[in-house]
């Protein structure tokens, strides 16, 4: 128990993206989301919206992951996600210089079959922490942009995870017996999220997108009193269930025409995960430098994701339009080889996305989007030590694919 780690995991829109269009263009919208799908993109683009727009869909994804070599188990297929999507766009009915300025937008996702998640895991437990269970969280964003005029919009909001924080207590009550009481509670973990767009032209706009760190921990701290003499020190059972670092995208987009265009980076500063936040048992304050074991720090390093996407108008009537759009982006792996006992594998990831857009112009209009996805992780080697009696190493083999996909309705009035 000493040396439990947790891993280190983010929220799916980190993943694949936040709603059907974005999803299907690369994941990008710094500089082209539209509709609830910018609070996620970059909040200031909510300030185009006209319309009070509201959207419900569905989404999910599957995990093949296989991890070959001496002592591993092959598959590590993750559960199936699935999860629903709603979003909002008012915009606020000012009249005068505010006419058209100002709006605020909502976006939630729900998973189907829990609320959060988290998994405490030995670090010599083969797994792929990026990727399985990432979803498994309940997840929130709001935020308002706000048009300056000239080109230039302003935009903030904040993003939201569920988390979980509790305590055990083991004790012995007046008949003698063993028991627990138990109290665990769902919290909130929040972090900023700020935009920023510029019309180059009447064509082309430049967004910067600001994603502060979110963390989702899972914390529970086991007590024990009055079990004669038996002294037992209170266990920290704590780790990361949901993890996003800090992040910049930026990007420049063709925006009017029959084709549209995005194309952008996003930074991420992974090196600021810290891993494991506390060991298992904690030294008291009258002993601050005691001998408890500490997990290792993961090492994990920066890295920077292209994307690109592209749309294409190929319906526009009086009374309905129809749009075609694809997109890529490679996801770069934070993690470092594998040399020790540890099994924590990740990939680098290319990104394939593809989808449509129905919509419909009648009084009340209707829009219909769906994207589908498909990551492959390239193969990855790395030197693990088999036996640390003996100091044997032997060969790991990690790779494997997510297919992920989604459907969103949306009514403006």
């Amino acid at each position: 128990m000493l040396l439990l780690t947790a891993h280190a995991q983010a929220s799916p829109q980190d993943i694949f993206g936040h709603g059907a269009r974005t999803s299907a263009l690369g994941a990008t919208g710094a500089a082209s989301a539209l509709g609830p799908e910018a609070v996620w993109g970059n909040p200031a683009l909510l300030s185009l919206g006209r319309e009070r727009t509201f959207s419900l869909g569905v989404q999910g994804a599957l995990m093949h992951l296989s991890a070959q070599g001496d002592g591993l188990p092959g598959a590590l297929d993750g559960e199936p996600m699935r999860g629903t999507l709603i979003g909002a766009l008012l915009p606020l009915p000012f009249s005068g210089a505010l006419q058209h300025r100002i709006a605020l937008g909502f976006s939630f996702f729900t998973p189907t079959n829990v609320v959060v998640r988290g998994r405490v895991l030995y670090p010599e437990t083969p797994q792929f922490p990026l990727v399985t269970d990432r979803a498994q969280s309940v997840t929130v964003q709001a935020g308002f942009g706000f048009d300056l005029g000239k080109g230039i919009r302003l935009g903030a909001g904040l993003s939201a995870l569920a988390a979980i924080a509790g305590t055990v207590i083991v004790a012995t009550d007046t008949s003698g017996a063993v028991g627990t009481k138990v109290d665990d509670q769902l919290v909130a973990t929040y972090a900023p999220l700020t935009g920023f767009t510029y019309d180059l032209s009447d064509s082309y706009r430049l967004g910067i997108t600001y994603r502060g760190q979110l963390e989702a921990r899972f914390a529970v701290r086991i007590e024990v009193y009055d079990l004669g003499s038996l002294t037992v020190p209170p266990f920290n059972i704590a780790g990361l269930a949901q993890f996003d670092p800090w992040q910049v995208q930026a990007e420049v987009a063709r925006v009017r025409g029959p084709w549209k265009t995005a194309v952008g980076v996003t930074f991420k500063r992974w090196s600021s995960y810290p891993g494991a936040p506390e060991p298992t048992v904690l030294c008291p304050p009258e002993k601050p430098n005691c001998q408890a074991l500490k997990p290792e720090p993961p090492g994990f390093h920066d890295t920077a994701v292209p994307r690109v996407g592209v749309e294409r108008t190929v319906v526009d009537r009086e009374g309905w339009g129809a749009t075609a759009r694809a997109g890529y982006f490679l996801e770069p792996s934070p993690t470092p080889e594998q040399r020790g006992t540890e099994r924590i594998f990740d990939n680098t990831r290319h990104a394939l996305t593809l989808g449509g857009g129905l919509e419909l112009r009648g009084s009340i209009p209707l829009s219909l989007d769906l994207f589908a996805q498909g990551h492959w992780l390239a193969k990855r080697s790395h030197r693990i030590l088999v036996d640390a009696g003996t100091g044997r190493t032997g060969k790991a083999t990690a790779g494997g694919y997510l297919l992920a996909g989604g459907v969103v309705a949306s009514v403006r009035f």
